[in-house]
């Protein structure tokens, strides 16, 4: 069982879903998780075909942000549980009976109002006790040295990235 995810930042260009489906096609993945999309959830099912997946889910962007897609192969089943602008949460049962939880996140953009990002986690973790495998962008580092460009990190975004990562017992696979 093999998962990609990836901000997208727009899947309107066809250049953009030639690029997911070299990777698809290289990798073979289960699941694919696109965040920040910036299509309607009616786009997700038409690029299912595209990228050669039989289901999909899609959260639409609001304007010209945001939009989440799930999309997966018949060789898993897939029960979502729960969604928003900020996730999609769904159990995930493997051929050989082996049930997992996966939530694909796309933590709020603006730093003034990133602590809902945060409450939504804590929400999400306190709704199973399944193996959990949470992924996409959170929109927030760990570490000052984790940032790569762009504006300098403000202590109490991390503080609070990294309060909501202990409490949901997450560990940090890396980039």
């Amino acid at each position: 069982m093999s998962l990609i995810s990836i901000n997208c930042r727009g899947c309107g260009e066809a250049a953009i879903v030639r690029e997911i489906r070299c990777l698809v096609d290289t990798f073979h993945p289960s699941m694919l998780f696109l965040s920040e999309t910036k299509m309607s959830h009616q786009r997700s099912e038409e690029l299912k075909w595209r990228l050669g997946f039989q289901s999909a889910f899609g959260v639409s962007s609001v304007g010209l942000s945001g939009g989440l897609a799930l999309l997966w192969r018949n060789n898993v089943t897939v029960d979502l549980k729960s969604y928003s602008k900020f996730h999609i949460d769904v159990w995930v049962t493997e051929e050989d009976g082996r049930m997992w939880r996966f939530t694909g996140f796309y933590g709020e953009p603006l730093r003034a109002r990133r602590r809902e990002s945060w409450r939504m986690l804590r929400f999400l973790r306190n709704q199973s006790d399944l193996p959990w495998l949470c992924v996409g962008d959170f929109n927030e580092v760990l570490h000052e040295d984790e940032q790569m460009g762009g504006n300098d990190r403000e202590e109490w975004c991390m503080e609070g990235f990294r309060e909501v990562v202990d409490f949901c017992g997450f560990t940090d696979l890396g980039f």
